[in-house]
C-alpha cells in the first residue's frame, strides 16, 4: 500500500486518471443496474400475461391446440378421400340416345340411356316403342362393355356417357 502511495505522490495525474477511469468503470455498473431492473421488469409483465395468466402456460397451450387441429385436418382429409371414392363410384355419367326403331312410327319414341361411374361400370337401359307394345330392357356395363349383345343405338349411349367421364376428369 505505501508503494501505491509513494507512486502516488511522485505521479498525481496517473493517480487522476486511475481514479476518474474507477469513477467511471462505477458509474457504468450503476447504469447497467438499472438496465437489468428495468428489463427484469418488462420480462415479468410479459411473462405473467394479462389476468394473471402466464404467457409459457398460454403458448403451450396454442401449441397443443395446433396439434389438434393437425389431427383433425388429416382425419378431415381422410373424409375427403373417402367421399371423393365414393363419387367416383356413383353412377353420374349419362348417356342417351333417341332413335325410331320401327319406321311406321313417325318419331324418335325409342331411346338408349347408359349410366356409368367414373370406371364405365353400370347399366344401359333400352326402351323400345311401337303402336301396341312398350318393352324396356337393362343390360349390365363393366369397363364400358356388356356380357350381352349391345345394340349399335347402345354403344352410341355407353360411348356418349364414357365420353362425358372423360371430359369431367380433364
Amino acid at each position: 500500500m505505501e508503494s501505491v502511495l509513494s507512486l502516488a505522490e511522485s505521479t498525481p495525474i496517473l493517480f487522476l486518471v486511475m481514479f476518474a477511469a474507477i469513477f467511471l468503470l462505477f458509474l457504468l455498473v450503476i447504469l447497467q443496474a438499472v438496465r437489468i431492473s428495468r428489463l427484469r421488469k418488462s420480462l415479468s409483465k410479459l411473462l405473467s400475461g394479462t389476468n394473471g395468466a402466464n404467457l409459457e402456460e398460454g403458448m403451450h397451450q396454442l401449441f397443443q391446440e395446433m396439434d389438434d387441429m393437425k389431427k383433425r385436418q388429416v382425419d378431415q382429409q381422410f373424409l375427403v378421400n373417402r367421399l371423393s371414392q365414393r363419387i367416383a363410384g356413383q353412377s353420374g355419367n349419362l348417356g342417351i340416345v333417341r332413335y325410331n326403331a320401327f319406321e311406321d312410327i313417325g318419331s324418335d319414341l325409342s331411346f338408349s340411356l347408359a349410366i356409368l361411374d367414373d370406371a364405365q361400370n353400370g347399366v344401359v337401359m333400352t326402351s323400345i316403342y311401337s303402336r301396341m307394345e312398350s318393352r324396356v330392357y337393362a343390360k349390365p356395363v363393366e369397363q364400358g362393355s356388356s356380357s350381352y349383345h349391345l345394340s349399335e343405338e347402345e354403344q352410341t349411349a355407353i360411348r356418349k356417357a364414357m365420353n362425358q367421364s372423360a371430359a369431367r376428369s380433364s
